[in-house]
């Protein structure tokens, strides 16, 4: 009788030791492209609207004062980032056949008390790989982003109808335009078409931003970034 007590005694308590070993059941999160790496070592002291930007492999941080943002397969855009003048506003550029749809942004520090991402994106007319950045653009409204954990974020994805939405324009008003911005080569390709957007000219996103907005621990100090990433459409 004792040998069976003990014998069902120990099967209850291995039982309920099973139970607690198994974990809990999170939800799942689709991610195309994310490296979680540690942000580097600072080597500088950085004030706190004062930008550095460094590359490790295929993730970029981009840092001011004791905060990171970090996103893979971007790089920064030399001829167009100003950080003493305009420190808000950077820009970078999208390594060609890689996007920043699906993938997670990341927000590394331990003084910001809340943290905000919105994201919105352009499209332009594309001639062959090379896009109209000066003519007519479609730019969509600001949407925020629902951060997956403590501040990480997914970039939205964009659907197929969503990446053709244009203004109303005619193949008039864009042949016009070409001949007299565009190239000999860009002006004979349009001057041949009836429609747009018809092969090969289409309409593609051009451009991703994404707004950071946040507070740190002291009140005056406030994080207000703009990210503007080119989409490369040519290695």
């Amino acid at each position: 009788m004792k040998t069976s007590f003990f014998f069902a005694a120990t099967l209850l308590v291995l039982t309920a030791c099973q139970h607690a070993s198994q974990p809990e059941k999170a939800r799942a999160v689709q991610i195309d492209t994310m490296q979680l790496v540690a942000p580097p070592a600072p080597s500088v002291k950085v004030a706190s609207n004062e930008v550095y930007i460094v590359t490790r492999d295929t993730t970029t941080y981009i840092r001011f004062g004791d905060c990171y943002f970090s996103l893979d397969w971007i790089k920064p855009d030399a001829k167009r980032n100003d950080f003493e003048l305009h420190p808000d506003t950077l820009f970078f550029l999208q390594d060609y056949s890689h996007s920043i749809e699906g993938q997670m942004l990341a927000v590394t520090t331990g003084e910001t008390q809340r943290i905000q991402v919105a994201q919105s994106y352009e499209t332009s007319a594309i001639i062959g790989q090379e896009p109209l950045y000066h003519w007519k653009h479609y730019r969509s409204s600001w949407e925020h982003l629902r951060p997956e954990a403590s501040n990480f974020f997914i970039c939205k994805k964009y659907t197929p109808a969503e990446r053709k939405r244009f203004p109303p324009v005619s193949i008039t008003q864009l042949q016009q335009y070409v001949k007299q911005h565009g190239s000999p080569t860009q002006y004979a390709t349009v001057a041949r078409q009836n429609n747009f957007p018809a092969p090969p000219v289409r309409v593609a996103i051009t451009r991703y931003y994404i707004r950071l907005d946040g507070f740190m621990a002291k009140p005056s100090d406030k994080i207000n970034k703009l990210l503007i990433i080119e989409v490369t459409f040519k290695s």
